[in-house]
């Protein structure tokens, strides 16, 4: 043995009756990194290869069958043992101690040292091969059993897919998000779950077919029964040791806690925005209410006089059927009199004028509330096309009843296509750039500010800007004026959440927010936004800047 290798324990066995100091001198032969111990007994032998775990046992052939017993109990389990025999033992006894387990026999004669040596250093090499496959092995089977407990326990459904796309694998989870058990799943198109295949089998396919990774694209799962479950996709090609791709995996996240946070969230803002507007909101509705009111007080006055006119009508009616000139005279006179003590003619036109702005005002009232109705529901769970030019115009209609005495509102709104997207967010979007304008304008003072909403088609994008003319931002607020609970407003006007939410609902869109702005002079915000949203949302921040 040299000096490297590891230590090496060898036990020896060695009945009172049995003289085995040769072997033992044999043994420690071997060098100083050899540790060789007695012991008198199988019992005892077995104990110790319990407590210290021996590479080799030595034994020998005459034990008064110790040495059968001690074969027959490490048959299974090891270490090797290595029997001594006499010189003049048969081939028989020798292939009888095999049968029993023995790993060799060695002779006492001749050259019996050099032997011994040769043998033990033989074996022990061989039964450390042996452990260190078993080992290995052990460590395969419980990676193996690690990584099965991972997958099926961890948080998110894993698809294994082969070239074509088919399942090949689904853990618990995605059979959950799958609505299916692996054995009806097994061999299915992956594809044929999504419930926006569009965007869903474009993922598919940048991993199958492109070979890309594909990190936290959002789609929907479509289950049997119908409903659908919002996922983030993370799915990247499996390849063989020659590099050729074999499929791809796919992981699932359920995103439906975290959508419901979302709506919640984004509706308590939206409660929030209106509930600072709801002074100005109630004005709004008060002021055509009011006339509404007085209009319906002075039309049941009116009412009054023509069922007074009315009653001299069917007495001069009652005189004609008579056939009484005097009473027909008489009538008619009563009639007139009557029209011109109540001017009948203004009172129609008066009446009609009345009707009129009565109209008008349950109008405004209409829409009024119908703008607070779209702005208050929530949002579906799909995207739907949506014209972005209504949602800013229906946005703005129910800012203006706040901010009319301060601010000169301008619009120049250019055509834009229809966009996917959800409605209801961007008006929140639209509702928190418009109080930041007003009351940008409102810490400015003097005289009104303006306020410009203008639109533009960018090809496969379109923008909306609101402009406004109002203090500004500091150039060194640019970079965090985006970050959440940031804010420069005195306590209790805003929480810092606006911006952090506006820029949330874009991104979440595939879209940017531009801020220009320089201090003093004015602020400007880009909402660019998609036409068509994209497969794979981007990661980028805000570009907020300095104009």
């Amino acid at each position: 043995m040299s000096e490297a290798d590891a230590a090496v324990r060898i036990l020896l066995v060695q009945p009172n009756e049995v003289d085995l100091h040769g072997v033992g001198n044999a043994l420690a032969s071997l060098g100083a990194s050899v540790q060789v111990d007695m012991a008198p007994d199988v019992r005892r032998a077995l104990r110790r290869i319990a407590d210290s775990s021996p590479e080799l046992v030595v034994a020998h052939a005459e034990g008064n069958g110790e040495t059968s017993a001690l074969l027959e109990a490490l048959r299974a389990t090891g270490p090797p043992v290595v029997v001594i025999t006499a010189d003049a033992d048969s081939t028989e006894v020798a292939l009888d101690l095999f049968q029993r387990g023995a790993a060799e026999c060695v002779a006492e004669g001749p050259a019996f040292a050099d032997l011994l040596r040769q043998t033990v250093l033989e074996q022990i090499q061989k039964w450390r091969e042996v452990t260190e496959r078993r080992d290995a092995r052990r460590r395969v089977d419980d990676l193996r059993r690690y990584t099965a407990d991972v997958v099926q326990t961890m948080n998110g459904g894993l698809v294994v897919l082969d070239p074509s796309g088919c399942i090949r694998f689904a853990n618990g989870e995605a059979e959950r998000l799958l609505g299916a058990k692996f054995v009806r799943l097994q061999g299915r198109p992956l594809s044929n779950s999504f419930s926006n295949a569009g965007e869903g089998v474009a993922i598919l396919e940048r991993a199958l077919r492109g070979g890309e990774r594909v990190r936290s694209a959002e789609s929907l799962l479509r289950q049997p029964e119908g409903s659908t479950v919002p996922v983030a996709i993370s799915c990247a090609p499996l390849r063989e040791s020659s590099g050729a791709r074999s499929g791809a995996v796919a992981v699932f996240q359920d995103l439906s806690e975290i959508k419901q946070l979302q709506r919640q969230m984004t509706q308590t803002e939206k409660m929030a925005s209106i509930g600072q507007l709801a002074a100005g909101v109630a004005h709004e509705i008060n002021n055509p209410a009011g006339f509404v009111d007085a209009n319906l007080r002075q039309m049941s006055e009116y009412a009054a006089d023509l069922q007074q006119l009315w009653e001299h009508v069917t007495g001069l009616r009652r005189a004609a059927e008579s056939g009484s000139m005097e009473k027909i005279r008489s009538a008619a006179g009563v009639l007139e009199a009557s029209i011109e003590e109540l001017d009948a003619d203004f009172l129609m036109r008066d009446l009609a004028t009345a009707i009129r702005e009565s109209q008008e005002g349950s109008e405004r009232i209409r829409h009024i509330v119908q703008d607070l109705r779209d702005f208050a529901r929530p949002d579906p769970d799909e995207p739907e096309r949506a014209d972005l030019i209504h949602c800013v115009d229906s946005t703005a209609n129910i800012v203006w009843s706040m901010m009319k005495h301060s601010v000169i509102l301008q619009k120049d709104y250019q055509p834009l296509p229809p966009i996917e997207c959800f409605p209801m967010q961007l008006k929140q979007v639209f509702m928190n750039l418009l109080m930041n304008a007003y009351q940008a304008i409102l810490a400015r003072g003097a005289e009104p500010g303006t306020v410009r909403l203008r639109s533009s088609d960018r090809g496969e994008h379109v923008c909306v800007e609101v402009i406004d003319d109002g203090v500004g931002i500091p150039a060194e607020n640019l970079d965090r004026i985006c970050d959440p609970f940031f804010t420069t407003k005195d306590v209790g006007v805003g929480m810092g959440l606006g911006l952090s939410t506006a820029f949330s609902i874009v991104r979440r869109h595939g879209g940017e927010l531009e801020i220009h702005s320089e201090e003093g002079h004015g602020t400007r915000v880009e909402v660019v936004l998609p036409i068509k949203r994209p497969v794979s949302l981007p990661k980028r921040r805000a570009t907020p800047r300095a104009s």
